[in-house]
């Protein structure tokens, strides 16, 4: 798909709540894809985002290939420590998606973007409660100084 200058559309990313948040829109090829994972990589890098979620509300149709990009892309980014959650699958999706037999086992999904929030805080609770060493690194801060 391109845009009217002849490009490649391009999927809009914006930041709220340190989440960085995809809004997929439009219909999805490979170009499209490869554009989208590098720029939501190249932002959670250059932004320190804790999360991504991807809002595909607007997603009538999604084939087995494309999930599976977006799986990737998921994946990629959880790998660089921003856990993502997938938001607005519309139901025809869901049942076609399970029907394919695609992977879904880790998949974190929410019903919109209102609870797409609400999960990943609950997702960043879970991690800091599961990361004991970021207080360990706090204490060692705070008893550095004394030792000198």
């Amino acid at each position: 798909m391109s845009d009217e200058r002849g490009g490649i559309a391009k999927i809009p990313l914006q930041i709220s709540r340190n989440c960085i948040i995809a809004s997929i829109q439009i219909d999805l090829s490979d170009a499209v894809l490869r554009q989208f994972r590098t720029e939501l990589l190249e932002l959670v890098q250059s932004s320190g985002a804790h999360g991504v979620i991807l809002d595909v509300s607007g997603i009538e149709v999604m084939d087995y290939e494309d999930f599976e990009a977006l799986h990737k892309t998921m994946a990629m980014a959880r790998l660089m420590g921003a856990p993502s959650v997938l938001a607005g699958l519309q139901a025809g999706v869901v049942s076609s998606l399970v029907e394919l037999e695609a992977e879904t086992e880790d998949i974190v999904a929410a019903m919109d973007l209102d609870d797409a929030f609400r999960v990943m805080d609950q997702l960043r609770a879970t991690t800091d409660r599961d990361n004991p060493e970021d207080e360990q690194d706090e204490r060692l801060q705070v008893a550095a100084p004394n030792q000198l």
